[in-house]
């Protein structure tokens, strides 16, 4: 009888402990561009916290995840960060793989043209107006730190905007509504103007930099032009009424493409 007790209070509580584990998890591995190993590289999944590294031999592992829509992100000093979606049903699982690519040395050079500009259109402008300028600059690690997924969830806390959520041919999307000025944004899209053939990224991890000026007064001399354009408009308040003359925002974003 007692035996047969104790293999009863065994057998429950093993079902206890196996019936316990109802979280979701995500394996993977990284490699680089030759099919190497990435050790240590940093690994997280919003919307959860949940954060590791790689091993030494490029594997992680997420455990206990509620079932939801995860966007597992990897970085590695000297490479560009990547990012995979992926849906986790309730006690499901799922393995990735992750390739980073190396990113191309760029040098934080400071570049001041004769004229007392930056460089409009490449990267060392973005380095010398961080330097100089009045407007906030966010590097690819600063934005997946602020945990951005959609383009719009870059500016959440950024001072001079609010965040509205519009309906947009992709869906509701957070779009970024400037609370200075006129209350509009326009864009430039790697230094040129916003356009169909210059079209806004899709979403933040496609973005190397971005450099926000809040208050038109803020925006550099390089860019001034851009402050009363129309045709480059990213966003504006249904209420009050957008004008083609209004003195607006910028956002200036720097791009993997």
């Amino acid at each position: 009888m007692r035996n047969m007790l104790l293999l009863l209070l065994l057998s429950a509580s093993a079902a206890g402990a196996q019936g316990g584990t109802t979280g979701a998890s995500i394996t993977g591995s990284v490699v680089d561009d030759n099919g190497l190993p990435v050790i240590d590289a940093d690994v997280y999944a919003p919307p959860s916290k949940a954060r590791t590294r790689t091993d030494s031999s490029g594997h992680f592992s997420l455990a206990n995840l509620e079932p939801d829509f995860y966007h597992v992100r990897v970085r590695h000093i000297g490479f560009s960060a990547t990012e995979i979606t992926t849906d986790l049903g309730k006690a499901g699982h799922v393995d990735l793989k992750f390739e980073l690519k190396r990113r191309p040395v760029m040098l934080d050079s400071v570049v001041v043209q004769v004229d007392g500009k930056c460089p409009p259109m490449n990267y060392a402008g973005f380095n010398c107006r961080k330097v100089h300028g009045k407007g906030v600059y966010l590097t690819d690690d600063d934005i997946m730190d602020h945990g951005a997924i959609e383009l719009g969830d870059i500016f959440r806390d950024v001072d001079g905007f609010r965040i509205d959520n519009m309906m947009t041919r992709l869906g509701m999307q957070p779009i970024p509504i400037p609370t200075r000025g006129n209350h509009c944004l326009n864009a430039l899209i790697n230094g040129r103007a916003y356009a169909s053939t210059n079209p806004l990224p899709r979403y933040a991890t496609d973005l190397i930099a971005i450099e926000i000026y809040a208050s038109p007064s803020d925006i550099p001399p390089e860019y001034q032009r851009y402050i009363a354009s129309p045709e480059i408009r990213q966003s504006a308040p249904r209420i009050p009424r957008d004008s083609p003359t209004n003195r607006c925002s910028l956002a200036v974003y720097w791009t993997h493409f």
